[in-house]
């Protein structure tokens, strides 16, 4: 979305999920979306921080705008399972045989989730559940079983690092039954 002013690469963005998801009842909570901006005093620092070095080309106020709306997508568990079913399939849409993003993308955007994934909760995440997984501000977590499945649970009650407790409870419980960790459990 380089390049894009913001409001257009909320656009794209939010297209690229619809498209994924296969549903166009996709939305963004413009009530999360601001009140992650009125809160966001950690994410103002660390793109301003960013900005300092030169690793942020555009204005901060546009880079985190975008970023806010992103954390406020709206979607059902099993529109967020279908969107990120291309995670467990090497990069392409099991469903459609459509390439998303190529293999190697796909593998790196699984161990980023695997390793910070849940903010300071990752390092706990990775060694009870061993699935890359993303936490989400409303009480949501996306997970991948690589080569096998997508998942996406949802609960509101959040932990002291602001991830869904019961959410991780249920994944930990799916990868021990399943065996699907990545570390083999």
């Amino acid at each position: 979305m380089a390049g894009h002013a913001p409001r257009e690469a909320i656009g794209e963005l939010l297209r690229f999920v619809r498209y994924l998801a296969d549903d166009e009842s996709v939305t963004i909570d413009d009530r999360v979306a601001k009140s992650e901006t009125q809160t966001g005093y950690r994410n103002f620092a660390l793109a301003n921080f960013m900005r300092a070095y030169r690793n942020l080309d555009h204005p901060v106020e546009h880079v985190l705008g975008v970023y806010f709306h992103q954390c406020a997508l709206s979607m059902t568990c099993e529109q967020l399972a279908k969107a990120g079913l291309f995670l467990a399939a090497r990069g392409s849409n099991p469903m459609t045989g459509h390439s998303v993003v190529s293999p190697k993308r796909a593998r790196r955007i699984n161990a980023l989730m695997l390793t910070c994934g849940h903010y300071d909760g990752s390092g706990d995440f990775a060694y009870h559940v061993g699935l890359p997984g993303k936490s989400g501000v409303g009480g949501g977590i996306f997970a991948v079983a690589p080569g096998i499945a997508s998942i996406a649970v949802w609960s509101p009650g959040l932990n002291e690092v602001g991830n869904s407790q019961l959410g991780a409870v249920a994944l930990e419980m799916l990868a021990a039954r399943t065996g699907w960790s990545v570390f083999g459990d």
